[in-house]
């Protein structure tokens, strides 16, 4: 049991310093912001980046900020994600919202 705590302490100290160099170290889901579309991704090299829908082979540079209880700030739009909610893909949330024509009342 020693020697894995060694071990779980190690792999801590490895995604802080990995975090520090901006770098992905997989502790969590990659964060969308539902309400402006911001969304971050990971390069091959590993390194945390966020996109424009519109752009998305360009780094913004901005980064969501991390918040207490699991949940981020979006630099674009200032909206509060959440790391679990990130399971469902943004266009879904964003698409729950919304209405489809076989929910809505018919006249009678």
């Amino acid at each position: 049991m020693k020697a894995l705590r060694a071990l779980a302490s190690e792999i801590v100290a490895l995604q802080k310093r990995a975090q520090a160099l901006g770098m992905f170290a997989d502790d969590r889901e990659l964060l969308a912001c539902a309400k402006c579309g911001l969304l971050e991704d990971v390069t091959f090299s590993g390194f945390l980046i966020t996109l424009r829908p519109a752009a998305l082979d360009e780094d913004t540079e901005l980064r969501f900020k991390e918040l207490a209880g699991g949940r981020y700030r979006c630099p674009v739009c200032g909206a509060t994600v959440r790391d679990e909610d990130e399971l469902v893909p943004v266009k879904t949330k964003i698409e729950k919202r919304k209405r489809s024509c076989r929910n809505k009342k018919l006249p009678s």
